[in-house]
């Protein structure tokens, strides 16, 4: 897969949990079957992406140097996404903060799959 794919991907799978987030009323209790049936397989399918991603978007931003994204923007996504996983399945943490996660990422990932766009 290239970087447009797998930030596509990304942003997808971001999308999924900011829905699993909003639909949580209250925060759910953390047993075993949560976290084996559905956290677990999220994350390390999230995570098996976000290790594709990051090192193509490492070399894109050397390689292309845009404006608005920068090489340390790219590890806190990979840190942001994987919290994001985390809090739409439990909800340890407040909406805003949540929501500042989620757009930091949707952020990173939009501009990037613009900057990608518009490279071609």
């Amino acid at each position: 897969m290239n970087l447009e794919m797998i930030s596509k991907n990304l942003l997808h799978a971001i999308d999924e949990c900011k829905e699993r987030f909003e639909l949580i009323k209250q925060k759910p209790e953390k047993t075993e079957e949560l976290f084996y049936n559905k956290v677990k397989p999220t994350f390390e399918t999230v995570s098996d992406l976000t290790a594709k991603w990051k090192p193509l978007a490492d070399d894109w931003i050397v390689k292309t140097n845009p404006k608005y994204i920068h090489l340390t923007q790219i590890e806190s996504t990979v840190e942001n996404i994987e919290q994001i996983i985390l809090q739409s399945f439990y909800k340890d943490i407040n909406n805003q903060r949540f929501y500042n996660l989620y757009n930091s990422v949707e952020y990173i990932l939009k501009t990037m799959l613009t900057e990608l766009h518009n490279d071609i």
